[in-house]
Protein backbone atom coordinates (compact mmCIF):
# COMPACT_ATOMS: atom_id res chain seq x y z
CA UNK A 1 0.00 0.00 0.00
CA UNK A 2 1.37 3.30 -1.11
CA UNK A 3 2.27 5.77 1.40
CA UNK A 4 -0.07 8.86 1.02
CA UNK A 5 2.01 11.90 0.57
CA UNK A 6 2.66 14.22 4.03
CA UNK A 7 -0.16 16.77 4.53
CA UNK A 8 0.07 18.72 7.73
CA UNK A 9 -2.17 21.90 8.80
CA UNK A 10 -2.29 24.85 11.60
CA UNK A 11 -6.00 24.69 12.61
CA UNK A 12 -6.00 28.23 14.92
CA UNK A 13 -9.46 29.29 16.35
CA UNK A 14 -10.29 33.05 15.89
CA UNK A 15 -10.47 34.14 18.97
CA UNK A 16 -7.44 36.75 19.55
CA UNK A 17 -4.49 37.65 17.72
CA UNK A 18 -1.51 34.86 17.54
CA UNK A 19 1.36 34.48 19.88
CA UNK A 20 4.74 33.45 19.71
CA UNK A 21 3.72 29.66 20.69
CA UNK A 22 0.77 29.70 18.36
CA UNK A 23 3.35 30.66 15.93
CA UNK A 24 5.60 28.16 16.71
CA UNK A 25 2.98 25.86 16.12
CA UNK A 26 2.33 26.47 12.72
CA UNK A 27 6.38 27.19 11.75
CA UNK A 28 7.31 23.64 12.72
CA UNK A 29 3.96 21.58 10.93
CA UNK A 30 5.09 24.27 7.54
CA UNK A 31 8.70 22.44 8.43
CA UNK A 32 7.25 18.96 8.36
CA UNK A 33 5.36 19.77 5.18
CA UNK A 34 8.29 21.17 3.25
CA UNK A 35 10.89 18.57 4.15
CA UNK A 36 8.94 15.88 2.77
CA UNK A 37 7.91 17.94 -0.34
CA UNK A 38 4.06 18.20 1.05
CA UNK A 39 1.06 19.86 1.65
CA UNK A 40 0.42 22.98 4.55
CA UNK A 41 -3.19 23.39 5.01
CA UNK A 42 -4.43 26.62 6.91
CA UNK A 43 -7.76 25.20 8.56
CA UNK A 44 -10.10 28.23 10.06
CA UNK A 45 -11.88 26.27 13.52
CA UNK A 46 -14.34 28.40 13.94
CA UNK A 47 -17.46 26.69 15.93
CA UNK A 48 -17.18 28.57 19.18
CA UNK A 49 -19.19 31.61 18.02
CA UNK A 50 -19.64 33.06 21.48
CA UNK A 51 -15.71 33.75 21.31
CA UNK A 52 -14.97 34.17 17.56
CA UNK A 53 -13.12 37.65 17.19
CA UNK A 54 -14.30 38.79 13.17
CA UNK A 55 -11.21 40.72 12.92
CA UNK A 56 -9.08 37.22 13.93
CA UNK A 57 -9.24 35.41 10.55
CA UNK A 58 -6.89 38.63 8.34
CA UNK A 59 -5.28 39.03 11.42
CA UNK A 60 -4.22 35.38 11.62
CA UNK A 61 -3.19 35.25 7.68
CA UNK A 62 -1.26 38.32 8.15
CA UNK A 63 1.06 36.94 10.96
CA UNK A 64 1.54 34.01 8.79
CA UNK A 65 2.18 35.92 5.58
CA UNK A 66 4.86 38.44 7.33
CA UNK A 67 6.74 35.07 8.65
CA UNK A 68 6.90 34.03 4.88
CA UNK A 69 4.74 30.67 5.71
CA UNK A 70 2.51 29.92 3.05
CA UNK A 71 -0.61 27.87 2.51
CA UNK A 72 -1.70 25.47 -0.24
CA UNK A 73 -5.12 24.93 0.61
CA UNK A 74 -7.28 27.37 2.82
CA UNK A 75 -8.21 30.85 2.95
CA UNK A 76 -7.76 31.70 -0.81
CA UNK A 77 -7.13 28.66 -2.05
CA UNK A 78 -10.68 26.87 -1.37
CA UNK A 79 -14.44 27.32 -0.78
CA UNK A 80 -14.70 28.09 2.80
CA UNK A 81 -16.50 24.04 3.47
CA UNK A 82 -12.99 23.37 3.03
CA UNK A 83 -11.27 25.12 5.64
CA UNK A 84 -13.90 26.63 7.90
CA UNK A 85 -15.25 24.99 10.57
CA UNK A 86 -18.28 26.86 10.50
CA UNK A 87 -19.33 26.07 7.28
CA UNK A 88 -19.44 22.41 7.62
CA UNK A 89 -21.98 21.83 10.02
CA UNK A 90 -23.83 19.00 7.88
CA UNK A 91 -20.27 16.93 8.04
CA UNK A 92 -20.46 16.88 11.43
CA UNK A 93 -24.01 15.91 11.96
CA UNK A 94 -23.91 13.60 9.68
CA UNK A 95 -21.00 11.63 11.25
CA UNK A 96 -22.99 12.21 14.51
CA UNK A 97 -25.78 10.29 13.12
CA UNK A 98 -23.32 7.68 12.04
CA UNK A 99 -22.22 7.32 15.75
CA UNK A 100 -25.75 7.38 17.29
CA UNK A 101 -26.49 4.31 14.84
CA UNK A 102 -23.84 2.17 15.37
CA UNK A 103 -24.65 2.91 19.54
CA UNK A 104 -20.76 4.47 19.36
CA UNK A 105 -22.88 7.82 20.43
CA UNK A 106 -25.58 8.93 22.98
CA UNK A 107 -27.14 11.71 24.12
CA UNK A 108 -26.13 13.11 28.29
CA UNK A 109 -29.03 15.12 29.34
CA UNK A 110 -27.14 15.68 32.67
CA UNK A 111 -27.41 19.72 34.16
CA UNK A 112 -24.37 21.74 34.46
CA UNK A 113 -25.16 21.23 38.37
CA UNK A 114 -24.73 17.57 38.11
CA UNK A 115 -21.63 18.16 36.29
CA UNK A 116 -20.02 20.54 38.96
CA UNK A 117 -21.09 18.00 41.33
CA UNK A 118 -19.44 15.37 40.01
CA UNK A 119 -16.39 17.13 39.28
CA UNK A 120 -16.36 18.26 42.96
CA UNK A 121 -16.83 14.74 44.90
CA UNK A 122 -13.94 13.62 42.23
CA UNK A 123 -11.34 16.55 43.31
CA UNK A 124 -12.29 16.11 46.81
CA UNK A 125 -11.46 12.20 46.79
CA UNK A 126 -8.92 13.08 44.83
CA UNK A 127 -10.27 11.23 41.69
CA UNK A 128 -9.33 12.69 37.98
CA UNK A 129 -12.43 14.58 36.17
CA UNK A 130 -14.07 12.46 33.91
CA UNK A 131 -18.02 11.69 33.46
CA UNK A 132 -19.40 8.85 35.24
CA UNK A 133 -21.50 7.19 32.45
CA UNK A 134 -24.67 8.49 33.91
CA UNK A 135 -26.64 8.45 30.71
CA UNK A 136 -24.92 6.12 29.23
CA UNK A 137 -27.22 2.91 29.89
CA UNK A 138 -29.88 5.34 29.04
CA UNK A 139 -33.05 3.58 26.73
CA UNK A 140 -32.24 4.96 23.33
CA UNK A 141 -36.03 4.80 22.10
CA UNK A 142 -36.47 7.22 25.44
CA UNK A 143 -33.30 9.28 24.99
CA UNK A 144 -34.91 10.11 21.36
CA UNK A 145 -38.34 10.84 22.74
CA UNK A 146 -36.94 13.24 25.10
CA UNK A 147 -34.29 15.31 22.83
CA UNK A 148 -37.52 15.45 19.55
CA UNK A 149 -39.47 17.11 22.80
CA UNK A 150 -36.77 19.46 22.96
CA UNK A 151 -35.20 18.78 26.50
CA UNK A 152 -31.29 20.05 26.20
CA UNK A 153 -28.84 17.17 25.37
CA UNK A 154 -25.30 16.97 24.25
CA UNK A 155 -23.67 13.99 22.41
CA UNK A 156 -20.81 11.65 24.11
CA UNK A 157 -18.76 9.61 21.97
CA UNK A 158 -18.99 6.10 23.89
CA UNK A 159 -15.37 5.38 24.93
CA UNK A 160 -14.04 2.03 26.20
CA UNK A 161 -14.62 0.63 29.24
CA UNK A 162 -11.34 -1.84 29.37
CA UNK A 163 -7.52 -2.24 27.70
CA UNK A 164 -5.54 0.84 26.46
CA UNK A 165 -5.49 2.95 23.82
CA UNK A 166 -1.60 3.25 22.74
CA UNK A 167 0.24 5.24 19.96
CA UNK A 168 3.58 6.20 18.99
CA UNK A 169 3.90 10.16 19.73
CA UNK A 170 5.86 11.79 16.73
CA UNK A 171 7.87 13.85 19.67
CA UNK A 172 7.34 11.60 22.98
CA UNK A 173 7.66 7.96 21.41
CA UNK A 174 5.28 4.68 22.84
CA UNK A 175 2.19 6.03 25.00
CA UNK A 176 -0.25 4.31 26.30
CA UNK A 177 -3.21 5.00 28.27
CA UNK A 178 -5.78 2.95 30.24
CA UNK A 179 -9.33 3.77 28.67
CA UNK A 180 -11.64 3.42 31.47
CA UNK A 181 -9.78 6.46 32.45
CA UNK A 182 -10.61 9.16 29.75
CA UNK A 183 -14.50 9.50 30.68
CA UNK A 184 -17.05 9.63 27.52
CA UNK A 185 -15.75 12.90 25.84
CA UNK A 186 -18.56 15.66 24.44
CA UNK A 187 -18.71 15.82 20.84
CA UNK A 188 -21.74 17.85 20.42
CA UNK A 189 -23.14 20.55 22.24
CA UNK A 190 -27.04 21.12 23.31
CA UNK A 191 -26.92 23.52 20.78
CA UNK A 192 -26.15 20.63 17.95
CA UNK A 193 -22.36 22.60 17.06
CA UNK A 194 -19.51 20.54 16.92
CA UNK A 195 -17.15 20.51 20.03
CA UNK A 196 -13.40 20.42 19.20
CA UNK A 197 -12.63 17.54 19.70
CA UNK A 198 -15.16 15.91 17.06
CA UNK A 199 -14.39 18.57 14.84
CA UNK A 200 -11.07 18.78 15.11
CA UNK A 201 -10.20 14.80 14.36
CA UNK A 202 -13.17 14.75 12.08
CA UNK A 203 -11.70 17.47 9.97
CA UNK A 204 -7.90 16.12 10.12
CA UNK A 205 -9.24 12.88 8.56
CA UNK A 206 -11.73 13.81 6.53
CA UNK A 207 -8.83 16.56 4.79
CA UNK A 208 -6.72 14.12 4.44
CA UNK A 209 -4.06 15.31 7.16
CA UNK A 210 -0.94 12.78 7.70
CA UNK A 211 0.73 14.37 10.73
CA UNK A 212 -0.41 16.47 13.42
CA UNK A 213 1.97 18.75 15.69
CA UNK A 214 0.15 20.42 18.25
CA UNK A 215 0.69 21.51 22.01
CA UNK A 216 1.22 18.83 24.67
CA UNK A 217 -2.14 20.42 26.28
CA UNK A 218 -3.72 18.21 23.60
CA UNK A 219 -2.30 14.96 24.53
CA UNK A 220 -5.04 13.84 26.41
CA UNK A 221 -7.51 14.33 23.24
CA UNK A 222 -4.90 11.88 21.30
CA UNK A 223 -6.72 8.61 22.43
CA UNK A 224 -10.21 10.14 22.60
CA UNK A 225 -10.29 11.31 18.74
CA UNK A 226 -8.38 7.79 17.83
CA UNK A 227 -11.47 5.78 19.24
CA UNK A 228 -14.21 8.46 17.18
CA UNK A 229 -12.14 7.67 13.68
CA UNK A 230 -11.76 4.26 14.31
CA UNK A 231 -15.45 3.88 14.81
CA UNK A 232 -15.83 6.47 11.77
CA UNK A 233 -13.57 4.12 9.64
CA UNK A 234 -11.62 6.78 9.12
CA UNK A 235 -7.56 7.11 8.92
CA UNK A 236 -6.00 7.85 12.19
CA UNK A 237 -3.16 10.86 11.71
CA UNK A 238 0.25 10.52 13.53
CA UNK A 239 0.46 13.11 16.31
CA UNK A 240 3.21 14.75 17.98
CA UNK A 241 2.82 17.26 21.06
CA UNK A 242 4.94 19.81 21.42
CA UNK A 243 6.32 20.93 24.85
CA UNK A 244 4.42 24.40 25.82
CA UNK A 245 6.28 27.41 24.60
CA UNK A 246 6.20 29.67 28.66
CA UNK A 247 7.09 33.21 29.50
CA UNK A 248 10.21 33.97 31.70
CA UNK A 249 8.14 32.82 35.11
CA UNK A 250 7.62 29.98 33.30
CA UNK A 251 3.81 30.15 32.60
CA UNK A 252 1.69 29.33 29.10
CA UNK A 253 1.88 32.45 26.64
CA UNK A 254 -1.55 33.07 26.95
CA UNK A 255 -3.55 34.95 23.44
CA UNK A 256 -5.98 36.10 26.26
CA UNK A 257 -3.20 38.17 28.08
CA UNK A 258 -1.60 39.24 25.06
CA UNK A 259 1.62 37.55 25.36
CA UNK A 260 4.65 38.05 22.58
CA UNK A 261 1.84 38.41 19.87
CA UNK A 262 2.70 38.61 16.39
CA UNK A 263 0.92 41.94 15.81
CA UNK A 264 3.10 43.27 18.47
CA UNK A 265 6.13 42.20 17.65
CA UNK A 266 6.01 43.47 13.95
CA UNK A 267 4.43 46.69 15.07
CA UNK A 268 7.62 47.14 17.19
CA UNK A 269 10.35 46.74 14.54
CA UNK A 270 11.05 43.24 14.73
CA UNK A 271 12.04 41.75 11.40
CA UNK A 272 10.49 38.39 10.16
CA UNK A 273 13.19 36.60 9.41
CA UNK A 274 14.50 37.20 13.03
CA UNK A 275 11.41 35.53 14.80
CA UNK A 276 11.63 32.87 12.20
CA UNK A 277 15.16 31.55 13.13
CA UNK A 278 14.28 32.17 17.12
CA UNK A 279 11.19 30.15 17.20
CA UNK A 280 13.05 27.36 14.68
CA UNK A 281 15.32 27.23 17.19
CA UNK A 282 13.26 26.70 20.82
CA UNK A 283 12.98 23.17 21.29
CA UNK A 284 14.53 22.16 18.08
CA UNK A 285 18.26 21.31 17.39
CA UNK A 286 19.41 23.84 14.67
CA UNK A 287 22.81 22.60 14.08
CA UNK A 288 24.34 26.08 13.66
CA UNK A 289 23.55 29.57 14.34
CA UNK A 290 23.54 31.32 11.49
CA UNK A 291 20.46 33.15 9.98
CA UNK A 292 18.29 30.96 7.84
CA UNK A 293 16.11 31.05 5.31
CA UNK A 294 12.90 28.94 5.94
CA UNK A 295 13.14 26.34 3.22
CA UNK A 296 16.89 25.90 4.59
CA UNK A 297 15.51 25.02 8.07
CA UNK A 298 13.16 22.81 6.76
CA UNK A 299 15.67 20.48 5.27
CA UNK A 300 16.84 18.97 8.69
CA UNK A 301 13.46 19.38 10.92
CA UNK A 302 12.86 16.18 12.46
CA UNK A 303 10.18 15.80 14.85
CA UNK A 304 12.19 12.77 17.09
CA UNK A 305 14.91 15.75 17.93
CA UNK A 306 12.44 18.05 18.99
CA UNK A 307 12.77 18.76 22.69
CA UNK A 308 10.22 17.69 25.71
CA UNK A 309 10.63 20.38 27.95
CA UNK A 310 9.26 23.59 27.79
CA UNK A 311 10.95 25.95 25.52
CA UNK A 312 11.47 29.61 27.23
CA UNK A 313 10.11 32.57 25.13
CA UNK A 314 13.33 35.26 25.93
CA UNK A 315 12.97 38.31 24.20
CA UNK A 316 16.66 39.27 25.32
CA UNK A 317 17.20 35.82 22.66
CA UNK A 318 15.05 37.61 20.52
CA UNK A 319 16.86 40.70 20.37
CA UNK A 320 20.14 38.69 18.93
CA UNK A 321 18.43 37.52 16.16
CA UNK A 322 16.65 41.04 15.65
CA UNK A 323 20.87 42.39 15.40
CA UNK A 324 21.86 39.69 13.11
CA UNK A 325 18.70 39.76 10.77
CA UNK A 326 19.25 43.93 11.02
CA UNK A 327 23.04 43.37 9.61
CA UNK A 328 22.06 41.15 6.99
CA UNK A 329 19.27 43.38 6.04
CA UNK A 330 19.07 44.68 2.28
CA UNK A 331 19.68 48.40 2.71
CA UNK A 332 16.79 49.23 0.98
CA UNK A 333 14.55 47.76 3.64
CA UNK A 334 15.71 49.84 6.27
CA UNK A 335 15.70 53.22 4.25
CA UNK A 336 11.73 53.68 4.56
CA UNK A 337 12.65 54.11 8.44
CA UNK A 338 14.58 57.45 7.97
CA UNK A 339 12.80 60.40 8.01
CA UNK A 340 12.95 62.81 5.26
CA UNK A 341 15.64 65.15 5.87
CA UNK A 342 17.52 63.87 8.71
CA UNK A 343 20.47 62.93 6.43
CA UNK A 344 21.75 64.79 3.45
CA UNK A 345 21.29 62.88 0.54
CA UNK A 346 24.82 62.85 -0.91
CA UNK A 347 25.72 60.92 2.42
CA UNK A 348 22.72 58.62 3.41
CA UNK A 349 23.95 55.57 1.52
CA UNK A 350 26.89 56.10 3.20
CA UNK A 351 25.32 56.68 6.72
CA UNK A 352 23.14 53.73 5.78
CA UNK A 353 26.10 51.13 5.83
CA UNK A 354 28.07 52.55 8.50
CA UNK A 355 25.58 52.50 11.30
CA UNK A 356 23.57 49.33 9.84
CA UNK A 357 25.14 46.93 11.88
CA UNK A 358 24.46 48.87 14.55
CA UNK A 359 20.78 48.60 14.38
CA UNK A 360 18.25 46.55 16.38
CA UNK A 361 15.40 48.46 14.98
CA UNK A 362 14.79 50.79 12.12
CA UNK A 363 13.40 53.39 13.75
CA UNK A 364 17.25 53.75 15.54
CA UNK A 365 18.20 55.15 12.30
CA UNK A 366 16.42 58.60 13.13
CA UNK A 367 18.60 58.77 16.31
CA UNK A 368 21.83 58.25 15.00
CA UNK A 369 21.31 60.64 12.34
CA UNK A 370 20.50 63.04 15.21
CA UNK A 371 23.99 61.65 16.16
CA UNK A 372 25.58 62.73 13.24
CA UNK A 373 23.85 65.52 11.68
CA UNK A 374 21.55 67.86 14.11
CA UNK A 375 22.96 70.49 15.73
CA UNK A 376 21.74 70.02 18.98
CA UNK A 377 23.33 68.64 22.28
CA UNK A 378 23.74 64.97 22.48
CA UNK A 379 26.26 64.29 25.12
CA UNK A 380 24.36 62.67 27.98
CA UNK A 381 22.84 64.50 30.78
CA UNK A 382 24.18 61.99 33.33
CA UNK A 383 27.27 59.76 33.26
CA UNK A 384 29.76 62.28 31.43
CA UNK A 385 32.10 61.42 34.11
CA UNK A 386 34.70 60.33 30.86
CA UNK A 387 34.58 63.92 29.99
CA UNK A 388 34.82 65.85 32.93
CA UNK A 389 38.07 63.57 34.06
CA UNK A 390 39.84 63.88 30.34
CA UNK A 391 40.32 67.44 30.50
CA UNK A 392 39.57 70.32 28.44
CA UNK A 393 43.28 70.45 26.55
CA UNK A 394 42.06 67.00 25.18
CA UNK A 395 39.23 67.97 23.27
CA UNK A 396 40.84 71.52 22.08
CA UNK A 397 43.71 69.67 20.72
CA UNK A 398 41.28 66.97 18.88
CA UNK A 399 39.54 70.11 17.59
CA UNK A 400 42.64 71.63 16.01
CA UNK A 401 43.90 68.31 14.18
CA UNK A 402 41.10 67.57 12.97
CA UNK A 403 41.07 71.36 11.75
CA UNK A 404 43.67 70.77 8.98
CA UNK A 405 43.78 66.81 8.93
CA UNK A 406 42.33 63.96 6.19
CA UNK A 407 39.78 62.94 8.10
CA UNK A 408 39.32 60.27 5.41
CA UNK A 409 42.30 58.14 6.29
CA UNK A 410 42.38 56.77 9.69
CA UNK A 411 45.76 55.10 9.73
CA UNK A 412 46.54 58.63 9.01
CA UNK A 413 44.76 60.20 11.46
CA UNK A 414 44.78 57.71 14.60
CA UNK A 415 48.38 58.28 15.08
CA UNK A 416 48.56 61.97 14.51
CA UNK A 417 45.51 62.40 17.26
CA UNK A 418 47.08 59.82 19.33
CA UNK A 419 50.70 62.22 19.19
CA UNK A 420 49.10 65.57 19.51
CA UNK A 421 47.36 64.65 22.72
CA UNK A 422 49.82 61.83 24.50
CA UNK A 423 46.63 59.28 24.45
CA UNK A 424 46.23 56.20 23.02
CA UNK A 425 43.76 53.40 22.28
CA UNK A 426 40.79 53.47 24.71
CA UNK A 427 42.12 56.16 26.45
CA UNK A 428 41.86 58.54 23.16
CA UNK A 429 39.30 56.94 21.56
CA UNK A 430 36.80 56.79 24.55
CA UNK A 431 36.30 60.38 25.79
CA UNK A 432 36.27 61.07 21.97
CA UNK A 433 33.68 59.11 20.73
CA UNK A 434 31.45 59.93 23.90
CA UNK A 435 31.94 63.66 23.25
CA UNK A 436 30.90 62.81 19.21
CA UNK A 437 28.11 60.82 19.29
CA UNK A 438 27.33 61.00 23.19
CA UNK A 439 27.51 57.32 23.36
CA UNK A 440 29.98 54.87 24.54
CA UNK A 441 29.42 52.33 21.86
CA UNK A 442 28.91 52.17 17.95
CA UNK A 443 30.39 52.41 14.17
CA UNK A 444 34.24 52.55 13.64
CA UNK A 445 35.40 56.00 15.35
CA UNK A 446 37.42 57.19 12.15
CA UNK A 447 34.23 56.71 9.75
CA UNK A 448 32.18 58.45 12.76
CA UNK A 449 34.80 61.59 12.02
CA UNK A 450 35.03 61.09 8.62
CA UNK A 451 30.77 61.15 7.74
CA UNK A 452 29.81 63.86 10.48
CA UNK A 453 29.76 67.54 9.61
CA UNK A 454 33.09 69.69 10.35
CA UNK A 455 30.66 72.14 11.99
CA UNK A 456 28.63 69.40 13.90
CA UNK A 457 32.03 68.13 14.67
CA UNK A 458 33.45 71.02 15.97
CA UNK A 459 30.60 72.43 18.25
CA UNK A 460 30.50 68.59 19.73
CA UNK A 461 34.08 69.13 20.72
CA UNK A 462 33.99 72.50 21.94
CA UNK A 463 30.80 71.79 23.76
CA UNK A 464 33.23 68.80 25.40
CA UNK A 465 35.91 70.78 26.49
CA UNK A 466 33.66 73.73 28.16
CA UNK A 467 32.08 70.93 30.20
CA UNK A 468 35.45 69.62 31.02
CA UNK A 469 36.79 72.90 32.15
CA UNK A 470 33.72 73.83 34.14
CA UNK A 471 33.63 70.35 35.73
CA UNK A 472 29.51 70.70 35.42
CA UNK A 473 27.16 67.95 33.77
CA UNK A 474 25.59 69.08 30.78
CA UNK A 475 22.01 70.02 30.96
CA UNK A 476 18.92 67.31 30.45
Amino acid sequence: MDTPPVKTRFAPSPTGRLHAGNMRTALFNWLLARRHAGAFMLRIEDSDSERNDPSALDAIQADLQWLGLDWDEGPGAGAPADWQQSSRASVYEDAAERLIAADAAYPCFCSATRLAELRERQRRSGEPPRYDGHCAALDPVDSAARRAAGEPAVLRLRMPDAGTIDFDDLVRGPQSVRAGELGDPVILRADGSAAFLFANALDDALMGITHVLRGEDHLSNTPRQQVLLRQLGLPVPAYGHLALLVDTAGAPLSKRRGDASIAGLRDAGYRPEALLNYLARLGNPVPDDSLREAAELARGFEPATLSRSPARFDVHQLDHWQSVAMAAAPVESLRPALEPGRVPVDREADFLALVQPNLRFPAELNDWARRFFDAADVLPAQGAAPIRETGPAFFETVAGVLETADTGDWRQLRPALEAATGRRAGAMMKPLRLALTGLGQGPALGAVIDLMPADIRRARLQKAAAMAASGVEPDA
